[in-house]
């Protein structure tokens, strides 16, 4: 079942990487920008499955991570060619030489013949060719960089609204993030008690920490509470007052207990007993146990909205859900860099997953599997928007950075802010170092899962 679902999680996210780049495809193609390849997943090539009437090659590669659509020219051909004053010459005074019949050197001084120098004007002149995206305007460029945006919201939007309008049940309770938002796929603790989501039912559960009175006194893991004496236990609050009151005297617990050591999480077939058992408080009014409350899903809830207020909620899902991730990201990275304990960090880092981290979340999903992985499927989109908007270099949201900052300074200083060169060497820096994280990341997935 690991692997089938590992495969299906595969499955799931290559669907939104061709639907994210087809965004950067079409847009492209739009503006009459060659593509010279489009890929799924990371090299090395598996197999060249066809190329299309515009000579576009499409490769299936060996890592099933990411994917890629390669532009004609989107990285500028430049070269280091020198003058005879040692000085690097740029692509305009290099074709101007070129085209003047002026000597030109390589790095360590060789002069360059003359049937090299017609092969460099050669490359030069692509540059400047109409169907490159070095040739089309900023905006176009900006565009083209930006185009996923439209397609991941029309993924959720097709799938919330469709959702909405069946049915669907919420898959998750987000009990880790504080927010205040009105998620209907992943509400918070507090709102799923509010909805019905959560029944809360009499009774408290037990988890007593090692080595304490309650474990002393032989409670075990997940020992329902009925009662203390004759007051029944109506809910963790009741239990807390009683035993805080109680110091140094002698209590009477009647305890549900799972017989045959059943586990109650992962089995609700159990059979039980009730047993009494004694404890007394210490000093510092504590037993040194968890107090859990006896909380049920309701298995039966779903939402089911007309035509109208469908769209309207999935527009409300995808701003809180970025809302979500946004929160997210900044907890994860005050507690990677600024941890307020010693395991913040471990935690925050053990947080970090791929989407094969969906074959564990789905077993603990509380909505069907097909309908899960549907939601997933929205979720990932969203979430991928909001990471590639992240001004950081090889992510579009860096790329549309640089077409943005390149622009400014090249209609006030009539030059760009740094060579094309060196702007490739920094995205396909950054890009080697995210793909590298993403085969960690995966890596550490599927050993917990194993490991679990």
């Amino acid at each position: 079942m690991i692997l089938i679902w590992i495969v299906v999680s595969i499955i799931v996210f290559s669907i939104i990487i061709l639907v994210h780049e087809y965004g950067h495809f079409k847009t492209a193609r739009i503006f009459w920008v060659k593509v010279l390849e489009f890929w799924l997943w990371i090299p090395p090539k598996a197999k060249k499955l066809w190329i299309d009437r515009y000579w576009t090659e499409y490769t299936l590669n060996w890592l099933p991570l990411w994917g890629f659509v390669r532009l004609k020219w989107e990285n500028i051909n430049t070269f280091y060619v020198y003058d005879k004053d040692k000085k690097l010459l740029n692509n305009e005074t290099l074709a101007n030489f070129i085209e003047n019949n002026k000597d030109i050197f390589y790095k360590d001084w060789n002069k360059i013949d003359d049937l090299t120098k017609q092969e460099i004007l050669k490359w030069l002149n692509e540059n400047s060719d109409k169907d490159s995206l070095q040739t089309k305007a900023p905006y176009k460029q900006a565009i083209v960089m930006l185009a996923w945006i439209f397609m991941n919201f029309l993924l959720a939007f097709i799938i919330f609204t469709i959702l909405f309008l069946i049915w669907v049940s919420p898959i998750w309770i987000n009990d880790k993030i504080k927010t205040n938002s009105d998620l209907k796929l992943i509400p918070s603790l507090e709102k799923a008690i509010e909805i019905w989501l959560i029944k809360n039912n009499s009774w408290v559960y037990l988890l007593p920490t090692k080595g304490s009175i309650a474990q002393k006194s032989w409670i075990n893991n997940y020992d329902l509470v009925l009662k203390s004496g004759d007051i029944s236990i109506n809910n963790y609050e009741k239990l807390k007052e009683i035993i805080w009151k109680n110091k140094d005297k002698e209590l009477v617990f009647q305890i549900k207990r799972a017989i045959n050591n059943c586990d109650i999480t992962k089995n609700n077939n159990c059979e039980f007993s009730n047993i009494e058992i004694k404890i007394t408080p210490d000093k510092t009014w504590k037993i040194w146990s968890y107090l859990i409350p006896n909380q049920e899903i309701n298995k039966d809830f779903k939402y089911k909205f007309w035509i109208i207020d469908s769209v309207k909620y999935w527009f409300i899902e995808t701003i809180w859900q970025i809302n979500l991730t946004f929160k997210w990201l900044s907890i994860m990275i005050q507690k990677i860099f600024s941890p307020n304990t010693p395991t913040e960090r471990q935690e925050a880092l053990d947080q970090v997953s791929w989407p094969i981290w969906m074959v564990d979340f789905m077993s603990k999903s509380i909505s069907n599997w097909i309908i899960f992985i549907v939601i997933i499927w929205a979720i990932i989109s969203i979430n991928l928007w909001v990471f590639n908007l992240l001004p950081i270099p090889a992510l579009d949201g860096g790329r549309f950075l640089f077409i943005t900052i390149n622009s400014i300074i090249e209609k006030i200083f009539k030059k760009k802010l740094m060579w094309p060169r060196l702007e490739w060497l920094i995205h396909l820096s950054f890009f080697i170092f995210l793909i590298a994280l993403s085969i960690l990341i995966a890596y550490n997935d599927v050993n917990k899962i194993i490991n679990n």
